[in-house]
């Protein structure tokens, strides 16, 4: 039996992930269908994003379900839910919607707060509530997608890393109170070649680059094989599992 014949499931087993139009999040959907999976992603309406994400999904022969939500609204998040669970037993919870809202303390806005905070961690929290009962039917899996900023802290992130810290914190604790029928994990990629890490000023790309010990950034499809590959793993949960080209080392 090959690595990835031992991570195929049955169908309908069903993969929820947020954020699922753009960068890492796309890659997720890709490898969710790639690996057998019906999968229902969310997105906040951009409809080129939505189109390009189910085109590349496509060959798989998985059913790719997109659905237009906001993660910060309980209503939204339900219907997700609902949705999700009107194609099969849920399997799979990727918590991927992020935002990047990034700056000095002093031009910190009590805005970039409150949001960084609602996507990071008051969004997983609604649909980890929503799908708990579902996930521990079939002995399921939920992986937050944090950063290395949430575990070692960054220049010039307060909002964005306090909040990926609070979404691994959020972690532990559902590891421990869904357990032992469901497991609980987070990923923290370091730099990855996405959209965000674009809109970054060249010279603190060089300077991170720098800094790493391997010279390079990751890869979303990088990042979404390891996320599957966490969610396989039966005797781990509460774990934080650091994939930045070793920036930091545990």
């Amino acid at each position: 039996m090959t690595p990835d014949d031992q991570v195929q499931v049955l169908k309908p087993a069903v993969a929820v992930v947020t954020g699922g139009s753009r960068g890492i999040g796309r890659m997720l959907v890709v490898e969710c269908a790639r690996r057998g999976y019906t999968v229902v992603f969310s997105h906040r309406g951009r409809g080129d994003d939505v189109a390009g994400t189910i085109k590349d999904a496509a060959g798989f022969g998985s059913v790719i379900v997109s659905v237009e939500a906001d993660v910060t609204n309980q209503a939204d998040v339900d219907r997700l839910a609902r949705i999700a669970r009107t194609h099969g037993p849920v399997h799979v919870l990727i918590n991927n919607a992020g935002v990047l809202l990034e700056g000095p303390l002093e031009a910190t806005t009590e805005h970039a707060w409150n949001h960084s905070f609602a996507v990071h961690v008051t969004g997983p929290m609604y649909l980890a509530r929503a799908l708990a009962p579902s996930l521990t039917d079939t002995n399921g899996s939920i992986l937050h997608v944090a950063s290395d900023g949430g575990v070692a802290g960054s220049v010039y992130g307060a909002a964005h890393d306090a909040s990926k810290a609070a979404m691994i914190g959020l972690s532990k604790t559902l590891a421990r109170e869904l357990a032992p029928r469901v497991r609980v994990n987070s990923i923290a990629p370091g730099a990855v070649n996405t959209d965000m890490w674009d809109s970054v000023p060249e010279e603190v790309r060089a300077r991170i680059i720098a800094e790493t010990p391997l010279m390079r950034v990751g890869r979303s499809d990088e990042i979404a094989r390891a996320c599957l590959d966490i969610c396989s793993w039966m005797s781990v949960t509460g774990q934080t599992i650091v994939v930045d080209g070793g920036r930091i080392m545990q």
